[in-house]
């Protein structure tokens, strides 16, 4: 017997169940709409410009802790 014919005479318990075609589907899309997401993340994130000797964080300029409406009561 042919490894085909052996195939074709098994038959799947009636308690398997397989994601199909459905299942496929939904993966690749799951990944393609990852695929574009990151590749316009890295087009932004390679657009951004930032200045190294810059101050970190709010805090660095003066006035900004009294501006902040956070801390407003």
């Amino acid at each position: 017997m042919t490894a085909l014919a052996q195939l074709a005479e098994a038959d799947l318990a009636t308690d398997t169940i397989t994601p199909g075609v459905l299942g496929f589907l939904a993966v690749f899309f799951v990944g393609a709409c990852l695929y574009f997401l990151m590749r316009s993340m890295r087009n932004r994130l390679a657009a951004v410009r930032f200045d190294e000797d810059a101050p970190a964080g709010p805090a660095a300029t003066p006035g900004a802790a009294a501006d902040d409406p956070a801390r407003r009561s």
